[in-house]
């Protein structure tokens, strides 16, 4: 259960409301985060910009960014992030046999850091 209410569209101000039929536009519903930063429309208002800026940026192409966000979620543990950026990778090509290898990377990875700072083991 959420720490916070999950806003609804009728339970917030116009102008949140106009950001709310932007995103279900855009994604066919109200992301939870979303409703749940709704309690700080400028907040809400910083962290959509961002992700306009980063995810609408076409230095590095979507599969990519999407596969990095997947690496990160899963990082960080973010149930809801790992089953959206998994969904989306889906819907951008990726087979399960890809997901599985960028979590095959991730432990690759990450049992390499952690040999690595156990042993302090430095670039020469």
């Amino acid at each position: 259960m959420p720490n916070v209410e999950l806003l609804s569209e009728d339970s917030v101000s116009p102008e949140v409301q106009e950001i709310f039929a932007q995103l279900k536009e855009k994604h066919g519903e109200i992301p939870a985060p979303f409703r749940a930063m709704a309690h700080h429309p400028k907040y809400l208002k910083l962290v959509l910009n961002k992700m306009e800026t980063v995810m609408g940026s076409d230095v590095l192409d979507l599969p990519t960014k999407l596969a990095i966000a997947f690496a990160v979620s899963t990082l960080n543990k973010c149930d809801f992030c790992i089953s959206m950026y998994a969904k989306q990778l889906r819907g951008v090509g990726f087979t399960e046999q890809q997901l599985i290898e960028i979590l095959a990377v991730i432990d690759f990875v990450t049992a390499m850091n952690h040999f690595n700072n156990g042993m302090l083991v430095k670039p020469e």
